[in-house]
């Protein structure tokens, strides 16, 4: 079985802010977005929930680039971003952006970037960014912000404390989770615990990441804690070497599903508006990062945002459509 890719966050590490720009290719949660192709970024529109017509909160974005002999170059580099409206409590929009470049583009160069380079940005190709989402502005507000909501939010301080616009920001680290037990149902079991041959490291008690807060949150998540619902029994033996896990990249592969609800079907998945083919999984953003969001409680359940997990489904051939960033499939296995 190929190794599937974590994506974990030290949440106490200093994060150098030129490894945040677009020419270092970051895969990150929060701040705001670090466009690849800088000259074609989403219009302010696409960036909109259509129930509420608020502005999307940027989520996280992954760097996956693809190297593939038959892919001839075409996504040497690659990007994937992630929006949540966190203004609608039911039914929650998100959106899926896929971004990708050969080689030779017209904004980086064939050698790696070093620190003290200078900035590349949209900018420099006349394109204005929102000074509050970093999204794409628009000239009916004077190029500066994307929307009026966030003029208003930018003019009115209430508003600022009323609104979530900008997540925490973290650098997303990455690592080989070669201790996971295998994730599908239908494989035989092992009742030995995989991960004791693995080194742990140490989580501080008290914090989310703390395995025994980790299961308690996660219970509570899933469907009210259902204690013999077998693929949560598999999903907790699955991140048990590395429980602060927030990504798990396995493109082409199966989701780690929390629990027995809301699995998709085939046809739950839609087929890629360009080319035709048949989405398939390529990664999944874990409950864990909810603890690094500093998201505001709710007295309901339903209004916070919570989830069991979000899958993630792009076109398998990640057609080329020209110069935009194309629009990809999340499924939310919700916790209710």
């Amino acid at each position: 079985m190929s190794s599937v890719m974590l994506g974990t966050i030290d949440k106490d590490s200093t994060i150098e802010p030129f490894r945040l720009t677009s020419q270092f290719f970051p895969s990150k949660v929060g701040g705001k977005p670090a466009w690849l192709d800088l000259k074609h970024i989403p219009e302010a529109s696409e960036l909109i929930c259509s129930k509420c017509n608020v502005p999307v909160v940027f989520l996280c974005q992954l760097y996956a680039p693809i190297d593939e002999p038959d892919r001839h170059g075409a996504c040497f580099h690659r990007t994937l971003y992630v929006f949540f409206c966190n203004e609608c409590k039911d039914n929650r929009t998100f959106l899926v952006f896929r971004s990708q470049l050969c080689i030779k583009n017209d904004y980086y160069s064939d050698d790696p970037a070093e620190p003290g380079d200078l900035d590349i940005t949209p900018d420099m190709w006349g394109i204005k960014l929102c000074k509050i989402c970093g999204c794409k502005s628009i000239i009916e507000y004077e190029y500066l912000y994307c929307s009026s909501h966030h003029q208003n939010i930018d003019l009115n301080r209430e508003l600022k404390d009323k609104f979530v616009v900008i997540l925490p920001e973290y650098i997303i680290d990455e690592e080989s989770d070669d201790c996971s037990v295998e994730s599908s149902l239908n494989s035989e079991d092992d009742e030995s615990d995989n991960s004791e041959n693995c080194e742990i490291a140490h989580i501080p008690k008290g914090s989310l990441q703390d395995m025994d807060g980790l299961d308690e949150a996660l219970l509570e998540m899933a469907y009210g804690g259902d204690k013999d619902d077998e693929y949560f029994e598999k999903f907790k033996k699955s991140i048990s070497s590395v429980p602060g896990q927030i990504i798990r990249y396995d493109r082409l592969g199966a989701p780690l599903w929390i629990c027995t609800k809301r699995i998709p079907e085939l046809n739950d998945i839609p087929s890629c508006q360009f080319c035709g083919k048949q989405r398939s999984f390529e990664f999944q953003i874990m409950p864990q990062i909810l603890y690094y969001l500093k998201l505001p409680e709710f007295s309901s359940n339903d209004s916070s945002f919570n989830f069991g997990i979000l899958a993630v489904y792009t076109c398998p051939e990640s057609c080329e459509t020209g110069d935009k960033y194309n629009k990809e499939f999340l499924w939310e296995q919700s916790p209710l």
